[in-house]
């Protein structure tokens, strides 16, 4: 009997298993897993005269979002596929970071049918342009701009355009091409070395010319002629343009300039130059901002950096002097020497790093903006000082110290 119920049980069981599996829907009707967004791509197709620095998309509205270039810019007439990100948005808003700096937003850009982004116009007539740096300086920045352009380039210098190397270097020997749009042929080209000299090319025809090379032949050369007036020979001459951050070469190149002795030294850049003397004993003399074009001859004496550059140097011989001559009468050098206007103090040493040996007599002049009427102070070796009061800088005399 017990069998018989065993057997009974078991029988049920297996006809509800049969049961469940008849109530299961079959294996085709169940939802397979959700599938992911597609990964959207456009092909970015730059016919501008810049770089694209920067391309952001998303939906309208929405956070601008990660760099999709991924820090690598599209260059002037290049074509890159761009992977976007995944989505099942067709309509999304572009965002176009240029060299310039500008920004540009294109709206709903549809990213499903319309996948190649065209960026300025491929019609235009385009320039291939190619430059080479045949000097032995790396050139930074190169600007290509319209000779149409040119009374808008001298108000604003912006109007020169982008930098056409896009911020690449230039080494001394190299080649770099960049691309032009538009009808124009004749363009004014301006090449910016790594020391800030500047060569300027004008009206240069690309379309019949499109190779160019900068050499700095372009680059205007200044000359200096600097007469030693002083009691001390120099040992070194700097010239260099009020623009620069050093003083660069010495331009005596090897030999000391010797009392009395006269050189040309000679630099490139703009008119307004600094210069610098130096002594055998180590110490300097400066001046900066002199108009190298307007003066090209200096008289170097002690107090020129005081001194009106453009005052002529006293004759040698015949004539009356421009100013009052001194000479030192006592039996030491005078080391200190003041002269300035009438009850305004002792005002700078005039004889800065020279002294005034015995014997010997140096030319005095009134300081810029000064008039002819000064006080002397001279400060002999041993520490006497000897006052000379109402002394007339104009008068073409000597006067003696003791």
């Amino acid at each position: 009997m017990a069998a018989l119920s065993h057997h009974i049980a078991l029988r049920r069981l297996a006809a509800g298993l049969a049961a469940l599996l008849l109530a299961a829907p079959p294996l085709a009707a169940q939802q397979p897993p959700a599938a992911l967004p597609p990964l959207r791509e456009i092909t970015v197709q730059n016919e501008t005269e810049q770089a694209l620095r920067a391309l952001h998309a998303g939906p309208p509205g929405a956070a601008l979002g990660p760099d999709r270039l991924e820090g690598e810019a599209i260059p002037a007439g290049a074509t890159r596929r761009v992977r976007l990100y995944r989505t099942r948005d067709c309509q999304l808003d572009v965002t176009l970071a240029w060299q310039d700096g500008t920004d540009e937003v294109r709206r709903r850009v549809d990213v499903c049918r319309g996948t190649r982004l065209v960026l300025g116009d491929p019609a235009l007539p385009r320039i291939d342009a190619a430059i080479a740096n045949r000097s032995r300086v790396t050139l930074r920045e190169l600007y290509a701009a319209p000779v149409a352009t040119r009374a808008a380039r001298a108000q604003d210098e912006a109007a020169w355009g982008p930098d056409r190397l896009f911020e690449a270097l230039l080494e001394p020997g190299a080649e770099a091409r960049f691309v032009l749009r538009g009808r124009a042929c004749r363009f004014d080209l301006r090449a910016v070395y790594a020391d800030e000299r500047e060569e300027l090319r004008e009206d240069v025809d690309l379309c019949a010319a499109p190779a160019q090379a900068f050499d700095r032949s372009g680059i205007p050369r200044r000359a200096l002629v600097v007469a030693n007036r002083h009691l001390a020979p120099l040992q070194s001459v700097f010239l260099s343009p009020s623009t620069d951050n050093d003083w660069g070469p010495d331009r005596l190149e090897a030999a000391p300039l010797a009392v009395g002795a006269e050189a040309t030294v000679t630099m490139e850049g703009p008119c307004e130059a600094d210069l610098r003397i130096v002594f055998p004993n180590g110490g300097a003399e400066e001046r900066r901002g002199i108009d190298v074009c307007a003066a090209p001859r200096l008289v170097l004496r002690p107090g020129w950096v005081l001194l009106d550059l453009e005052e002529a140097e006293p004759p040698a011989q015949g004539g009356a002097p421009a100013g009052l001559r001194l000479r030192n009468l006592g039996t030491l050098p005078v080391v200190e020497l003041y002269v300035g206007p009438p009850d305004r103090g002792r005002g700078e040493d005039r004889l800065g790093l020279d002294v005034l040996p015995v014997g010997e007599a140096i030319e005095l002049l009134p300081a810029d903006g000064g008039g002819c009427a000064a006080d002397l102070v001279a400060v002999f070796r041993d520490g006497r000082e000897v006052t000379r009061q109402g002394l007339d800088l104009c008068a073409g005399e000597e006067v003696e110290l003791r």
